[in-house]
């Protein structure tokens, strides 16, 4: 007996008295306890570790399918409840490990020691810079929403722009009016099929070799109608140099829907324009928007100056591309 002086009855383990049970060596992770056999975490079976693990899960997938039952905000519930039975197991696990060859009757003692409480410091820090970059990360997030929230914002205000500022381009159409000694011809959109049939009559009347030219025809229309015109391209360009200019991401349907908006004769007339100095600013937009691709190419009194514009200004245009193939090679 004098071999167990120095160790505390209540510490004794049954490797310690020598004890043996029947099959002649001690059971591993049992102790004794005030003079009674005890059990621990370690001398547990694996499959008791299976069972509660299970539970755990059948547990969950009961609570998970009263709340959807409910219909409440299943999605935000599904992820905090996630979180929190994460955090719940990494306790758990970590107390089952420092009390892996604790009696069970000797837990509540050891609970109440001040250096187990300590024992969790490294676990609460761990998870408390977890939540310090949970934060970070929300943080984040909301950034990245509020940048997106102002995008969308920013770009819902240049679509109300935009459609305004083609409303009030139709609405000049929509207030011309040809006259001719106080007589009214034509108004609206059917003003530019009165304009379209002066400068055809006139380039008819042309004679080859002669010194009068399709241009000379152009500026005689122009200055003819100049107070029409020249608002009517101004408005124009506006609205195309406007769509060019918001970096709205889909600009490009915004300069189709424009596009849509011009009548055959319009487009004759916008044609010409092009190739006239006043039009020639307007070249960049009728090249990016392919302003041309439903030009009639049968409404034009000489298709060989096609090769004046920018391929990519007939779009897909097949009449405007095969003329443009057969006679330029481009």
């Amino acid at each position: 007996m004098m071999e167990h002086n120095n160790i505390s009855w209540f510490d004794l383990s049954t490797e310690g008295l020598g004890y043996t049970n029947i099959l002649g060596a001690a059971r591993a992770g049992e102790v004794v306890l005030n003079g009674f056999y005890a059990s621990t975490f370690s001398s547990l079976s694996w499959m008791c570790y299976v069972l509660a693990l299970i539970g755990a899960l059948v547990s969950g997938w009961a609570l998970f399918k009263i709340v959807k039952r409910w219909g409440s905000n299943f999605g935000s519930f599904a992820k905090v409840a996630t979180v929190l039975s994460l955090v719940l197991f990494a306790y758990c696990a970590f107390f089952i490990i420092l009390l892996w060859d604790e009696p069970f009757g000797g837990i509540p003692a050891k609970l109440r020691e001040g250096t187990f409480g300590d024992s969790f410091g490294t676990l609460n820090a761990l998870f408390s810079g977890l939540a310090f970059s949970g934060v970070l990360i929300t943080m984040l997030l909301q950034r990245k929403d509020l940048l997106e929230a102002r995008a969308q914002v920013s770009n819902q205000q240049i679509e109300s722009q935009f459609y305004n500022m083609l409303a009030l381009q139709q609405n000049i159409v929509a207030g011309f009016d040809f006259k001719e000694k106080g007589v009214l011809l034509s108004s609206g959109r059917d003003c530019f099929k009165s304009w379209y049939t002066f400068f055809d009559s006139e380039c008819r009347g042309l004679k080859p070799g002669g010194s009068r030219t399709v241009d000379d025809v152009y500026e005689l229309m122009w200055f003819t109608y100049q107070g029409y015109l020249s608002l009517y391209f101004r408005s124009l360009y506006s609205v195309f140099k406007f769509v060019s200019e918001c970096g709205h991401p889909e600009s490009s349907k915004f300069g189709g829907v424009v596009r849509s908006f011009l009548s055959d004769f319009e487009l004759v007339i916008l044609y010409y324009n092009c190739l006239s100095p006043q039009g020639h600013g307007f070249k960049k937009y009728i090249q990016e928007f392919k302003v041309f691709d439903n030009l009639d190419v049968d409404m034009l009194v000489d298709v060989r100056r096609l090769a004046e514009l920018h391929v990519q200004s007939y779009g897909d245009n097949q009449t405007a591309l095969n003329v443009y193939a057969v006679l330029f090679g481009k």
